[in-house]
């Protein structure tokens, strides 16, 4: 089992609860989605969805149609999507799984998507909707969230997307990492989801955030940050870092550059390509500074890289948190530390593979993205929406 960890401000620790989970990691898109699936079909009492991405593809499909099931058993099932992440499916979804029986919330649909205004979480007339929505259109939820009979637990980066499937199963090959959790940290996921669905203010202690991370208000958001900050500044043998997004703040970059100045063995797996096309010419824009300090950064060539983890000796978090200003300062986001050895293993196993199928950079290797000192510009003037 890994070891307490402290964070100041949050201190993160060992409980009898915590010991008591099982964790199980999924590296393959059609493994989490057939472990999802199964949790559904034998939910007794209730399902809660919460999902950045719900695409209306084989993957979409199979879980609404589980879903509706679930519902025809007499188990309480509610989903939250988000409007912008879900947007070319966000009305065919929710229609079906509402027509099926779901209850369904749409977070922040965009001002102009009035059909979308009675399934969303705020609550207040159409025109005082329109100016919240227009306000927050830079917020989205991110999370990717399962919670089965309060018991059950899944989360991690994985969208209910055929693009995590792999190409031989007519997906889109992207690289991810998901975890299966049962046990007592499920009720807490619960209560994060409820916090979301019911629109709450969250007024819980640091020790509920053990070891679940969630941003669901400002000052979570500032103690989230600040923990991810603190894994890298503490951290005396290694930082890894897997990041689809990877565009950090200065003050994370002054860390890992003080980590390597300790002798601390830093290396960052960033994607060659992405679905978001401009962003590895951004992270690229941050070669010529890391790779100066001695910071070892990989480009991972087989397909998309959408994996979300950060090693820090012998601690580990997973989930939907990137190194960049979105998670940082926008979205709502949820991650998990890991609590058992067998799973810390299996996740440093998953990381050296991933490293054994990248591009090494090294100095010389800044292309010039890093040297064009208007695209640099424009990269990082864009990086605050993106």
């Amino acid at each position: 089992m890994a070891k307490s960890l402290s964070m100041s401000p949050l201190t993160v620790t060992e409980s009898p609860s915590t010991d008591a989970s099982t964790e199980t990691i999924f590296d393959e898109g059609q493994r989490y989605f057939d472990a999802l699936v199964e949790a559904i079909k034998r939910a007794r009492t209730a399902v809660y969805l919460e999902v950045y991405i719900f695409d209306e593809d084989a993957v979409g499909q199979r879980v609404c149609r589980a879903l509706i099931d679930a519902v025809q058993r007499g188990v309480i099932v509610r989903v939250v999507m988000d409007a912008v992440g879900s947007f070319g499916s966000i009305s065919s979804v929710s229609d079906q799984l509402e027509n099926g029986g779901v209850s369904v919330r749409v977070f922040h649909p965009l001002p102009w998507q009035l059909r979308l205004y009675p399934k969303s979480i705020k609550r207040g007339n159409y025109l005082n909707k329109s100016l919240y929505f227009l306000r927050k259109i830079n917020r989205r939820d991110h999370r990717k969230l399962c919670v089965i009979d309060h018991q059950l637990m899944f989360t991690g980066s994985f969208n209910l997307s055929a693009s995590h499937l792999a190409e031989y199963l007519g997906g889109g090959g992207w690289r991810d990492l998901g975890i299966q959790i049962e046990g007592p940290r499920a009720v807490v996921a619960a209560s994060q989801f409820d916090a979301v669905w019911d629109r709450q203010e969250l007024s819980i202690t640091g020790r509920h955030y053990a070891p679940i991370f969630s941003n669901l208000t400002s000052w979570a958001r500032h103690r989230k940050n600040l923990a991810f900050e603190n894994l890298i500044t503490e951290a005396n043998h290694r930082i890894w870092i897997t990041s689809a997004y990877f565009a950090p703040s200065a003050r994370v970059i002054r860390a890992l550059k003080q980590a390597v100045a300790k002798e601390v063995d830093v290396r960052i797996i960033v994607p060659a390509r992405s679905d978001i096309h401009l962003f590895p010419f951004l992270t690229a824009t941050y070669y010529e500074d890391l790779l100066g300090a001695g910071i070892k950064v990989y480009e991972y060539l087989p397909s998309v890289l959408h994996t979300k983890c950060l090693i820090a000796d012998d601690h580990c978090v997973i989930g939907s948190t990137n190194f960049n200003h979105r998670s940082f300062l926008h979205d709502l986001e949820l991650d998990i530390v890991l609590t058992r050895a067998e799973t810390l293993t299996r996740v440093e196993h998953i990381f050296r593979t991933d490293i054994s199928n990248s591009r090494h950079l090294d100095e010389g290797a800044s292309n010039s993205s890093s040297k064009n000192w208007l695209l640099k510009l424009l990269s990082r003037t864009l990086r605050y929406w993106m």
